[in-house]
């Protein structure tokens, strides 16, 4: 891996982006319960991850941890849940399944950016992290950052689905038949290895 030149990319990542969805949290009846006191009065809480370690993953023996998720799990017991249920989804579905009520909050490393911050809130971030790209050993293409593929056509980037690269690598000129999107980053790494992209982001 080897950090990718553009500077506008270094932007926040909430590692424990204890995402509620934002219509859970305003506008509601006078009688309608919260999340956190629904969570408080059944002891537990749903937590959606996407499998993307070291952020939040599941153990083999199908304990949910990483970064997030301990985060999370250590905020959880000072407020009074004990219990965090882990449902495993792909990143690109985190917030559509936080919005449609499939899990409480997500424990995951995402970017904070307007687009996300119109859809559901965040806790504060935990840390911040620059962009990289992956690249087999000893970089035979020499990709750089999303200009190697601009001035490459032949060169291909593989991106999570749901996650901000995509979108980056546009917004830098990169054809949209060069970015091939998949569902998790261990399809990332094995695009990689087996020449299907000359890069990850």
């Amino acid at each position: 891996m080897f950090k990718s030149s553009i500077s506008r990319r270094m932007v926040v990542k909430a590692a424990a982006c204890l995402a509620l969805a934002a219509t859970s949290l305003t506008a509601l009846p006078a009688y309608a319960e919260t999340t956190l006191e629904r969570a408080k009065k059944d002891g537990y809480i749903r937590v959606g991850f996407a499998n993307e370690a070291p952020f939040g993953y599941a153990t083999p023996d199908g304990k949910l941890t990483g970064e997030a998720p301990e985060v999370a799990k250590a905020v959880l017991a000072k407020m009074g849940i004990a219990q965090v249920d882990g449902v495993l989804t792909e990143f690109g579905s985190l917030i559509p399944g936080l919005k449609a009520g499939r899990f409480d909050i997500i424990a995951a490393g995402m970017f904070i950016n307007p687009k996300r911050c119109a859809e559901i809130n965040f806790s504060e971030p935990s840390y911040g992290i620059g962009q990289a790209m992956l690249v087999v050993k000893g970089n035979p293409k020499g990709v750089k950052d999303f200009s190697s593929f601009k001035e490459n056509p032949d060169l291909k980037l593989a991106v999570m689905a749901g996650a901000v690269e995509g979108g980056y690598a546009k917004d830098a000129g990169v054809a949209a038949g060069q970015i091939v999107a998949l569902p998790d980053q261990s399809s990332l790494v094995a695009a990689v290895q087996s020449g299907r992209a000359d890069a990850a982001a």
